[in-house]
């Protein structure tokens, strides 16, 4: 399996789970389901196998726009916390 999204809906939010690997080619129809969820969002991350730092560099973004990550492995919780830490040039901390 390469990369599969799950959505679990209820009148007040919306959870899209993530399995398998995240590569860049995957970000922009994962933004398309973000949006087209509409309601506060949670991402479960619980399911990914493997990441590219694109995607790490996109569930920080989400997460800074108030998107709830959950389920981050220890590998992507530090991940993600090191790329919010130093952030590569032109990127905003």
């Amino acid at each position: 399996m390469t990369f599969k999204i799950e959505k679990d809906s209820d009148r007040q939010s919306t959870t899209i789970r993530l399995i398998g690997r995240i590569q860049s080619e995957h970000l922009d129809e994962l933004k398309a389901q973000i949006s087209a969820a509409g309601r506060a969002s949670a991402l479960d991350v619980g399911g990914i196998s493997l990441i590219s730092v694109e995607g790490i560099r996109f569930l920080n973004s989400c997460a800074a726009s108030g998107v709830s990550i959950a389920n981050a492995s220890p590998y992507i919780s530090k991940w993600m916390a090191l790329e919010r830490k130093f952030p590569q040039k032109g990127e905003k901390q």
